[in-house]
């Protein structure tokens, strides 16, 4: 999309959803960009999951999914 981007919304990602929202512009772009600079950053420092974020999802309310390691 060149200089703008396209951010879609969708609660909960399965349907049926409850909310929907698309949203459009430079500052969608510039945001996406941001993102993946602090994804790569995290990622080469091996920081899968700082405590930081950890904290922020548990104040929204979102929960990892836990992994059984029996099943490998």
């Amino acid at each position: 999309m060149g200089d703008s981007g396209f951010a879609f919304i969708a609660l909960p990602q399965i349907p049926p959803r409850n909310v929907t929202k698309a949203m459009t512009g430079k500052w969608v772009h510039l945001a996406k960009v941001a993102y993946e600079n602090y994804f790569l950053r995290k990622m080469r420092k091996g920081q899968a999951d700082p405590a930081y974020e950890t904290t922020v999802m548990k104040m929204f309310g979102i929960t990892r999914l836990k992994r059984d390691v029996a099943q490998e």
